[in-house]
C-alpha cells in the first residue's frame, strides 16, 4: 500500500458545458529522511511538464494541474519509489494547454529516473541532481533537457527514445555518464556535449527519418562510426581512417566520446562549438 504525501487541492473552475473541463490543482510533497535511493517514474500524456532541482531538504514536490473530467491524478510514494502522473481517457477535442506538472527533486539522494510523456511541452533541468540512471521516452512532444552543472553521482547509462518530436539536450558532458543511447523517430534531435567532463563516453544513436545535430566542444576527442548508407553526414574537421572518422586530437584528448550512428534517412551534422567554462576547467 502506498503512503500518500501531503496533498493540497484547489478547484479552479470549469469550462463551458459543451466541452466541460474541470481544472484542479493538487500538490504532494515530502522531506528528505535519509533515503539512499529515489526511483522516479513519471507518466504524463498532455500539457506542460517542468522538472527542476528542489531547494533545501526536500525529497520531492509534485504539483499537478489537470482536467478532472478527463484525468485522475496519481502521486504515490513508498519505500524510495515515487510515481507521478495522470490516469484517464481520451483527450480528443479538449484543450490541454492549461494542463501542467511541476516536479522538483532533491539533490541529497541518488536518482533512478524513468520519464514517459506524450503530447507535452517538456522542460527538464537536471543540473546538480544525483542522476544514477535516466530513461526518457517521448511521443509528439517538444522537449528541452538541460544539465547546467555537474552530476555528482557516477551515471551508468542514459536511454532516450524520441518519437514524432523535437528533442534538444544541452550540457550532456555534465551528466558524468559512460553510456548514452538515443533512438530518434521522425523529429529533430540536437545533442550538445558541453560540460564538465569526468569520464569517457560511448554514444549509440539510431535515427529514422529525422535530423540529428551533434554539438561538440573543441578539445573533446571524438570518433564517429556511421552504419547507415543513405543518411547524409557533414563530417567537418574529422579525419577518416577506415570506416571511422576521428577528430585531429583523438590521440591526445583528455576526454573522448565514441559515437556509433545508425541512420537510414534524414541528415547528420556535427558542429564544433566553443567550450563553455565548465568544460575548459575540466580539461586542465
Amino acid at each position: 500500500m502506498f503512503k500518500q504525501g501531503l496533498f493540497v487541492v484547489l478547484l479552479l473552475g470549469a469550462a463551458t458545458p459543451a466541452l466541460a473541463q474541470d481544472w484542479r490543482t493538487i500538490t504532494s510533497l515530502r522531506q528528505f529522511r535519509g533515503e539512499e535511493l529515489l526511483e522516479v517514474e513519471v507518466e504524463y500524456g498532455a500539457g506542460n511538464l517542468f522538472i527542476t532541482p528542489a531547494p533545501g531538504n526536500s525529497l520531492y514536490k509534485a504539483t499537478l494541474r489537470y482536467d478532472a473530467n478527463t484525468f485522475k491524478p496519481r502521486t504515490q510514494y513508498a519505500d524510495g519509489r515515487l510515481r507521478v502522473g495522470l490516469e484517464g481517457g481520451s483527450i480528443k477535442g479538449r484543450n490541454m494547454k492549461s494542463g501542467r506538472l511541476d516536479l522538483t527533486l532533491g539533490n541529497r539522494v541518488p536518482l533512478d529516473m524513468n520519464l514517459k510523456f506524450g503530447a507535452v511541452r517538456a522542460n527538464v533541468e537536471l543540473g546538480g541532481l544525483r542522476v544514477r540512471q535516466l530513461h526518457i521516452a517521448t511521443g509528439a512532444s517538444d522537449t528541452d533537457l538541460t544539465v547546467s552543472s555537474l552530476n555528482p553521482e557516477p551515471c551508468s547509462n542514459i536511454d532516450i527514445e524520441v518519437g514524432a518530436a523535437e528533442f534538444t539536450a544541452s550540457g550532456l558532458g555534465n551528466l558524468n555518464c559512460e553510456t548514452i543511447k538515443v533512438a530518434g523517430g521522425v523529429g529533430g534531435v540536437t545533442l550538445d556535449f558541453n560540460g564538465s567532463w569526468r569520464v569517457n563516453s560511448t554514444v549509440d544513436i539510431d535515427m529514422g527519418l529525422g535530423s540529428l545535430e551533434l554539438r561538440v566542444p573543441r578539445g573533446l576527442g571524438v570518433s564517429v562510426t556511421k552504419k547507415g548508407v543513405l543518411a547524409s553526414f557533414d563530417s567537418q574537421e574529422l579525419v577518416k581512417r577506415g570506416n571511422t572518422f576521428y577528430s585531429e586530437n583523438w590521440d591526445t584528448a583528455t576526454n573522448r566520446v565514441t559515437f556509433t550512428i545508425d541512420a537510414a534517412l534524414g541528415s547528420i551534422r556535427m558542429v564544433w562549438v566553443e567550450p563553455e567554462a565548465e568544460f575548459r576547467k575540466a580539461q586542465r
